[in-house]
């Protein structure tokens, strides 16, 4: 038979098992003070084209390997390129709510970025860039940097947002919980719920009450009872975040996508004072683009029939509308965006890009120096690609990361050898803006 107290420690492990999702056991840091400045990395997974992202309009050779799905050079037009005031590169049409931000002056795009190690396998690349290197490591790097950091004993130091599973950017051996949205976080027994829809949920306040005797246990069990303290620490703290929160973005709201969620829940966090400083996000909006990467039709490039196209317009809004409802904490946030890899330069037969190498990585926020970063290819020509084929690795993103945390987060530069192991940093100067 079980009893009350078998219960409760069964439910404690469910719990933090699916809401935790670390590996192996956990490890809490704790010190002095609450951090300032905030990470949001946000991962383009199945290989975002950086060619697409940002058209090379002003390399002839662009049209001439891209016959049927070159963006044209910025006009009235539509479906041409979004001006950046650049003489060669621009920007998707479907990403216009973002020009707000990059007239701001405050929106960096490094065009050629890659891990140096990587092949063209989703599987590989994702993983390998979420360790920091190409290896089978269980920690992420920004679990790493949360164990090198120990700025508070916060429940919410690091999240991935948006999602219901652990980025491999934040496993490791701090808890960090994966939140898909602010009202449906919660942990529930119909044992313990009473009210519509379990308007009073007694079993949280029981995990904490179980949780807090100051009792000898075995180191299991111990450790079992840390988790329910994060976990309903963390509920608590995300719902009150969470209550009533309506964006102050000129009108603008999130979408329902886990980009959308994540960055809602990133804001709300923020803007209640809870000291997050990194989280993990996911764009997703069908980046593997093997064929029909445009649509039929006089707006091929952007029909919103498409969902290739109609994803990444909600997906520039949500950025639009993150960027505005944090207008009083720009300066504390950088938000990275990248993906595993870039596609081939040369379309192929099914109007679509096979996997490639270099691509188009970009951020914003914090000291973010607005502009195309320097590192591009001279041309297209395939004597200026990696095998004839693909865009070169111009700029390693671990410097990107690095920077970030080097000038943004205030990590030593000393200690950056312990996020990012084995890395030679190149300063770029990407992340030098004075307030």
């Amino acid at each position: 038979m079980q009893t009350r107290r078998d219960f409760l420690r069964t439910a404690a492990l469910t719990a933090a098992a699916s809401a935790v999702g670390t590996v192996g056991a956990p490890k809490f840091a704790f010190a002095q003070e609450a951090g300032t400045k905030t990470l949001v990395k946000v991962f383009m997974r199945g290989g975002a084209d950086g060619l697409h992202l940002f058209p090379r309009f002003g390399d002839m050779t662009y049209f001439n390997v891209r016959p049927n799905i070159a963006i044209e050079a910025p006009s009235n037009d539509p479906n041409s390129a979004l001006d950046l005031g650049h003489p060669i590169r621009g920007m998707n049409p479907n990403m216009a709510a973002m020009m707000e931000i990059w007239e701001s002056g405050r929106m960096m795009v490094a065009p050629s970025a890659a891990l140096e190690e990587g092949n063209r396998s989703h599987f590989d690349c994702q993983r390998w860039i979420g360790t920091g290197m190409r290896n089978n490591l269980v920690d992420g790097y920004l679990n790493r940097y949360l164990q090198a950091v120990n700025a508070t004993d916060h429940p919410l130091r690091g999240a991935s947002l948006g999602k219901s599973s652990i980025a491999t950017e934040m496993r490791g051996e701090i808890a960090v919980p994966a939140v898909s949205s602010a009202g449906g976080f919660d942990v529930r027994s119909g044992d313990f719920c009473s009210g519509s829809g379990c308007a009073e949920n007694r079993l949280t306040e029981m995990m904490r009450e179980v949780s807090s005797h100051e009792v000898d246990l075995p180191e299991a069990e111990a450790r079992v009872r840390e988790q329910q303290i994060v976990l309903v620490d963390t509920i608590a703290e995300i719902q009150a975040a969470g209550a009533d929160y309506t964006p102050s973005a000129g009108g603008l709201d999130y979408s329902g996508s886990p980009l959308g969620r994540g960055l809602r829940l990133t804001a709300q966090l923020l803007k209640a004072g809870v000291p997050l400083s990194v989280a993990s996000l996911d764009w997703n909006i069908g980046w593997d683009t093997h064929s029909n990467q445009i649509a039929d039709g006089a707006d091929r490039f952007v029909d919103q029939n498409k969902g290739y196209h109609r994803n990444m317009t909600a997906g520039a809004t949500d950025f639009l509308t993150f960027w505005r409802d944090i207008s009083e904490l720009r300066d504390d946030v950088v938000v990275l965006v990248g993906s595993e890899f870039g596609r081939t330069v040369y379309e192929n037969g099914n109007e679509g890009t096979d996997h490639g190498h270099g691509g188009a990585w970009f951020a914003f926020g914090g000291p973010t120096v607005g502009g195309m970063a320097a590192e591009d290819v001279a041309s297209l020509d395939d004597s200026n690609l990696e095998r004839g084929r693909y865009m070169p690795n111009l700029i390693d993103y671990r410097d990107i990361v690095s920077e970030i945390m080097i000038r943004h987060m205030g990590l030593p530069e000393a200690m950056i050898g312990t996020v990012l192991p084995g890395i030679n940093v190149t300063n770029r100067n990407l992340f030098t803006r004075v307030a």
